[in-house]
């Protein structure tokens, strides 16, 4: 049967392969890439610029595994350890920096940027490639910066595109599998998400070529064992040390049972309110709603009506399409535009494909799309530069930061020693800027159950935790579409009576201090 299922495997469609790259190609595209990157992270000559989004959780993470603290059990975690454990090998090899954060989002998008080129390299002719590699890094990865799971998650998927991408041989779904499961030790949904659709399109490519049930069944079976074995391996030390159980609550029923529902704010979860004014700022983000969901019916289409073409590039445009649309549908469960456009890679490879064999108005629009992409990514530039106005330094080193922002740090900081004790209740940003330390079992006090907080207060009163930034929205009144945070007010009242407010800053939060004495 093994022999039978390789051969079916092997059958490919027409070779589509480019005519040979030379390597200076590839090379310019990395170097391009980095250069890009480097000018939105980094003020010349070398000075980072502090960053946010979700990634600072995974920052504050990576610092508890340094302190000694164990994931799930001393700090709450609902994803893999897999991001975490990134973040700490970095930070004990290269220090608890700023720097360190800014070099890893570089080294991630030039990785992307690799992936990027060489699927579409693999799809359509070199132009094309190249635009939409840049198109990719840009509107895609280049609005972000944000170095989360997803990202990771996503990078180890495509990695098993790629493996399977030319030739699909068992040898080759085994590695596919096994980098399906390296995907869900980041990020569990995305991994279990891939999986899949790597099963559908298996299902659908048997159905394509009428082969047998059971030579399906082998290479199916050969894919799950690649991520079974993977996944297992990963997470051996976690099952030995805690159980699979408890692995099992974190990872699958804390997620269906209090995280999946959360509120994402903004319509669509976008970063700003959909408005008339706001259009110009949000267009680039919502062409890419619109463009995804269109780009995956149409290419699912094309590929019924080219079923029996062999000229057509059947199994890279279907496993493109399928694995496309299964994560539109899995972030869709909880809409954030900062998820879908992390997953938005295979959508992004099937547009440059539909633009390569456009036949007519294809050069006007190969140059209008190198002009947007190029004022997008000078305007990029620009305004991360002018932003970040503010030249200090900080005990997480010297950085480049906007004034608002180092207002609050500054008046923290004359508050504060690097070591001392800190908890910021809304969101874990001040941490790795200035080499403070969150004790406490959770990361943030938002939506937290009435047990979390009581656990939250006996460790405030253990440590003695002298100072605690909270957030203005944490103060939000009871709305109708979202339900009252009991655990969070347990929490507020507690500091009403033990805290004492010192400092009130611009936007609303709050500085207090313990009104008990230091030990």
């Amino acid at each position: 049967m093994a022999d039978s299922a390789n051969t079916l495997l092997e059958q490919t469609d027409a070779d589509l392969r480019p005519a040979p790259d030379a390597h200076r190609t590839a090379l310019f595209v990395l170097i391009a890439a980095t250069i890009y990157l480097y000018l939105n992270l980094f003020v010349l000559p070398n000075i980072p610029i502090l960053l946010g989004g979700d990634q600072v959780f995974f920052w504050l993470d990576g610092q508890r595994l340094l302190n000694g603290q164990r994931i799930y059990q001393d700090f709450l975690q609902f994803t893999p350890p897999g991001t975490d454990l990134v973040y700490f090998a970095l930070f004990k090899l290269f220090g608890f920096r700023i720097w360190v954060t800014n070099a890893l989002v570089l080294a991630l998008g030039v990785a992307f940027t690799w992936m990027c080129f060489s699927l579409a390299r693999d799809l359509m002719g070199r132009g094309s490639a190249l635009l939409t590699t840049a198109v990719f890094l840009v509107i895609v990865y280049g609005k972000p910066l944000n170095a989360t799971h997803h990202w990771f998650s996503v990078l180890a998927v495509m990695g098993a595109v790629k493996a399977t991408f030319n030739r699909l041989t068992l040898r080759k779904l085994v590695l596919s599998g096994a980098l399906i499961g390296l995907a869900a030790f980041f990020n569990q949904t995305h991994g279990a998400t891939a999986l899949l659709a790597f099963s559908v399109f298996l299902l659908w490519r048997r159905q394509r070529r009428s082969t047998s049930w059971s030579d399906l069944f082998y290479c199916e079976a050969v894919l799950v064992l690649g991520f079974l074995l993977t996944l297992l391996v990963l997470n051996a030390h976690l099952i030995a040390t805690m159980g699979l159980k408890q692995l099992w609550f974190f990872q699958v029923t804390y997620v269906t049972k209090y995280v999946v529902n959360l509120m994402q704010g903004s319509l669509l979860g976008l970063p700003r309110p959909l408005q008339f004014r706001t259009l110009p700022s949000l267009a680039a983000i919502l062409a890419v709603y619109l463009a995804l969901p269109v780009i995956y019916l149409m290419a699912l289409w094309r590929c019924w009506r080219e079923r029996r073409n062999s000229c057509f590039p059947w199994d890279r445009i279907a496993l493109l399409s399928i694995l496309g649309l299964f994560f539109l549908i899995e972030v869709c469960m909880s809409l954030n535009w900062l998820r879908l456009f992390a997953v938005a890679l295979p959508g992004i490879l099937l547009i440059g494909f539909a633009f390569d064999r456009m036949s007519s108005l294809r050069r006007a629009a190969f140059i209008g799309g190198w002009i947007i992409v190029a004022g997008l990514a000078a305007h990029q530039i620009v305004s991360t530069t002018r932003t970040s106005s503010l030249r200090v330094v900080l005990p997480g080193g010297r950085v480049a930061i906007n004034p608002q922002a180092y207002d609050k740090l500054h008046e923290i900081m004359r508050r504060t020693a690097p070591g001392d004790l800190f908890f910021q209740a809304g969101w874990p940003g001040v941490y790795l800027p200035l080499q403070l330390r969150n004790p406490l079992y959770l990361d943030i006090a938002y939506a937290i159950r009435p047990e979390e907080a009581e656990r939250v207060i006996q460790e405030l009163q253990t440590t003695n935790v002298p100072l605690i930034l909270w957030t203005a929205h944490l103060d939000a009144p009871c709305v109708s579409n979202r339900p009252c945070d009991k655990g969070t007010s347990i929490l507020r009242d507690y500091l009403h009576r033990s805290y004492v407010r010192v400092h009130t800053f611009p936007d609303g939060d709050t500085l207090w201090q313990s009104n008990k004495p230091n030990p």
